[in-house]
């Protein structure tokens, strides 16, 4: 299967994005992209700064949900009672080029 990530819906920590921009990131920025390689396509409206942060392992150890979408609206309705910020960030796909895809 292919996961698409819509990278406008992912919730970002306060401040993450203007840190990454400035280039205070770890060096599992790099490690984590050498690891991914090529398995990965980013959009050409997907900044860098944004890019960085999907790569980073600070900021990319959210949690992750995958159900089917008949049943996502009413459950993230319930983790939205403790969890505000909780998102549909995406989707999963038949399997094509890449394992992950970014827009």
């Amino acid at each position: 299967m292919t996961i698409e990530i819509e990278s406008a819906r992912v919730p970002l920590i306060t401040g993450a994005f203007e840190l990454a921009a400035a280039g205070l990131l770890t060096s599992g920025d790099k490690t984590n992209r050498v690891y991914v390689g090529d398995d990965i396509e980013f959009g050409v409206e997907v900044s860098e700064t944004t890019k960085r942060l999907f790569y980073d392992p600070q900021t990319a150890g959210g949690l992750l949900i995958s159900m089917a979408a008949e049943h996502a609206d009413e459950l993230l309705e319930r983790l939205r009672r403790n969890y505000p910020h909780a998102s549909i960030i995406g989707r999963v796909v038949e399997h094509g080029e890449h394992s992950l895809i970014v827009k």
